[in-house]
C-alpha cells in the first residue's frame, strides 16, 4: 500500500502544475493579444500623420519655385554668352576677309626686278598688301583697291630701298573695266612728276598693278579718257 500512494503523489503534482500552466497560458493569451493590435494606428494618430504630411507639402512646392528661378537666371546669362562668341567670331571672319592685293614699288640702283621703259635706272618691285571687301583678283573693284593703296601712299619712300613715284600726285580711279585679256583704268586729277625720269615710273606702276590684280596681260590707264602716256607727255606744252 505504502509502494502505491508513493507512485500517485508525483501524479497528482503532475497535474497541478499542468493546470497552473494552463492558466498562465490562457492569461497571457489576450495581453499578447493586446500588444499585437497596438501597432495598429487610431484614428487620431492617422489624422495626425495626414496633417503633417499635408504641412509638409507646402515647404517641397516653395522650394521647387526658388529651383525654377535658379534655372531661368541660368538660362538668361546663356543669351549673354552666345552673343558674345557671335560677336567675336563676327571679328574674326572680317579679319580673315581681308585680302592680299599685289602693288608696284619703284626700286633705283638698277635693283633685280620688272624692267620697264624708262631711264634705265630703276626697276619694279612687288609686295602685297591687305585690302578689305574688294572681292579677289579679277575683279574690277579688287583693281581698284589696289591701285588706292598706290594713290593713298604719300610718302616717297616705303622702305627697303622702294619708293612711290606717284607720292605727289592727286589721282582718284573713277571705272575699272576687264574684257578679255585687257583691263581699262580711267583716272581723274593731276599726276605730278619729279622729271622725264619720272613720268615712266608713275605709268609703270600703275599698269603693272592694274594688270596683277585683273588677272589679264594688257592695261590701258586714261587720265579723263586720255591715254596717261599722251596726257604726261603734253604737260609741259
Amino acid at each position: 500500500m505504502s509502494q502505491t500512494r508513493t507512485a500517485r503523489r508525483p501524479l497528482l503534482a503532475t497535474a497541478a502544475l499542468t493546470a497552473v500552466l494552463s492558466l498562465g497560458l490562457t492569461a497571457c493569451g489576450p495581453g499578447g493579444g493586446e500588444d499585437s493590435e497596438s501597432p495598429t494606428p487610431s484614428p487620431s494618430d492617422t489624422a495626425s500623420a495626414s496633417a503633417s504630411a499635408t504641412e509638409s507639402m507646402p515647404a517641397t512646392e516653395s522650394a521647387s519655385p526658388s529651383d525654377s528661378a535658379t534655372s531661368s537666371t541660368s538660362a538668361s546669362s546663356a543669351p549673354s554668352g552666345s552673343a558674345s562668341a557671335s560677336g567675336s567670331a563676327s571679328a574674326s571672319e572680317t579679319a580673315q576677309g581681308a585680302t592680299e592685293a599685289t602693288v608696284y614699288w619703284v626700286a633705283m640702283d638698277n635693283l633685280e626686278g620688272i624692267e620697264f621703259p624708262g631711264c634705265g635706272d630703276s626697276t619694279l618691285m612687288e609686295s602685297t598688301a591687305p585690302v578689305s571687301g574688294a572681292g579677289d583678283v579679277g575683279d574690277p573693284s579688287f583693281v581698284e583697291a589696289s591701285l588706292q593703296v598706290l594713290l593713298d601712299q604719300t610718302e616717297y619712300e616705303v622702305g627697303s630701298g622702294l619708293t612711290n613715284s606717284l607720292y605727289q600726285s592727286e589721282l582718284e580711279v573713277t571705272e575699272v573695266s576687264i574684257s578679255g585679256d585687257t583691263v581699262t583704268v580711267d583716272l581723274s586729277g593731276t599726276p605730278i612728276s619729279s622729271g622725264t625720269c619720272d613720268d615712266p615710273r608713275i605709268i609703270a606702276q600703275l599698269e603693272n598693278t592694274a594688270l596683277a590684280n585683273a588677272g589679264v596681260y594688257t592695261a590701258e590707264i586714261l587720265l579723263e579718257g586720255t591715254p596717261i602716256q599722251e596726257a604726261m607727255s603734253q604737260k609741259g606744252s
